[in-house]
């Protein structure tokens, strides 16, 4: 039986990740209320729990209604409707669910511009239900999931296919090692050979499923995904981004690395980047190479991508930003440092923003000739 997180305190993983969630909740909506033509929204928590934990601490369903409500004269002067779906399908957590959605929201004082439905049912027969009207407006999908069985090929590909959706969902990897061996396993995940769930450590359970959900993801589909995962106790937790849009993607990125500026990608030093930076007895061997870190790594490359086409543009430089997982300010500071070096040159002021490299003309950063 899965635990009831919600019958003990929130723990410090649980709080990052409904600290995630709400950040980028808070982001991504007023992008849609100020959009042209853009008349409703749709916010789904299709796992929420009984809202707060015994302390009231609140949980995803009230950090949502207390984020609606800070952009709520927006709501109204955009004329925008926002629709709330909620799903608990344990009886009893549904039952606390309501009564602490109707003690935190007035729907009447919303005068139908917010509406928040309390489902208590199954959640692959609830969102097949719900598919068709996902179809029609932007959504963001939130799916804490207990386990890993939830988000089959199937309900993935489903996800893949919306349009203007961004999604979060979560997997357990000490679930998923468990249930790699059993026989349902082949069932749920065809493609994925146990063993090398069985033998992997469990901080890269979640990128070996990061990668299948990847490989799942059409070649004409633009969605995108990234990973974070939480650590709690002895358990380790993944948290899977999805989105085709690239400000969706640089707002998480954004997100995760405000989380952890030394690997964006955990709530822990993930791949021992501290350690790497740490001085070290091999230091003054002339041949002694110190390992790097993410963001080091991803510096050389940039410059090297850089440098090798020459000439390039505040576009391009984003693109490949977000596909190597980091977000904007790391681009900034490398190509600065690149120009301070005199190894580049550009005219006037550049921006690494979504606005500044996909909505304005692109500028142009040239390789310097230094004969």
């Amino acid at each position: 039986m899965a635990k009831d997180i919600n019958k003990e305190s929130y723990d410090e993983a649980t709080l990052t990740k409904l600290d995630i969630f709400e950040q980028y909740l808070l982001a991504w909506l007023p992008v849609f209320i100020q959009t042209p033509y853009t008349g409703e929204v749709m916010i789904c928590d299709f796992f929420a729990g009984s809202g707060q934990d015994p302390e009231k601490v609140p949980g995803s369903p009230l950090r949502i209604l207390r984020t609606i409500d800070k952009y709520r004269d927006d709501i109204f002067s955009k004329n925008i409707t926002v629709r709330i779906i909620f799903n608990e399908a344990a009886a009893d957590k549904h039952d606390e669910l309501k009564a602490a959605v109707n003690s935190s929201f007035d729907q009447n004082s919303w005068k139908e511009k917010v509406s928040v439905l309390c489902f208590n049912g199954e959640f692959q027969n609830l969102f097949r239900q719900q598919y068709e009207q996902l179809k029609r407006q932007p959504n963001l999908l939130f799916i804490d999931q207990y386990g890993v069985k939830e988000v089959t090929g199937e309900i993935f590909q489903m996800l893949v296919e919306l349009n203007k959706t961004d999604f979060l969902f979560f997997m357990s990897s000490s679930a998923m090692k468990r249930f790699a061996g059993t026989p349902e396993f082949k069932t749920h995940f065809p493609d994925i050979d146990p063993a090398k769930i069985a033998d992997a450590k469990y901080e890269d359970i979640h990128r070996i499923m990061l990668e299948y959900y990847q490989g799942k993801i059409p070649d004409d589909n633009e969605t995108k995904l990234y990973p974070f995962t939480l650590k709690k106790g002895a358990n380790i937790y993944g948290l899977v981004f999805g989105s085709k849009h690239l400000l969706g993607v640089e707002k998480f990125l954004d997100l995760a690395w405000d989380q952890n500026k030394i690997n964006g990608e955990a709530n822990f030093d993930i791949d021992e980047d501290v350690q790497k930076k740490e001085a070290t007895l091999f230091d003054s061997m002339p041949d002694y190479k110190r390992p790097k870190t993410k963001r080091e790594i991803f510096e050389d490359c940039l410059e090297n991508f850089i440098i090798s086409h020459r000439e390039v543009t505040n576009r391009d430089i984003y693109y490949f930003t977000l596909d190597h997982g980091h977000p904007k300010s790391h681009a900034r500071e490398c190509v600065s440092r690149l120009k301070k070096d005199g190894k580049v040159e550009y005219k006037g002021n550049i921006g690494f923003s979504y606005d500044r490299c996909v909505k304005k003309e692109p500028k142009i950063i040239k390789v310097k000739n230094n004969g």
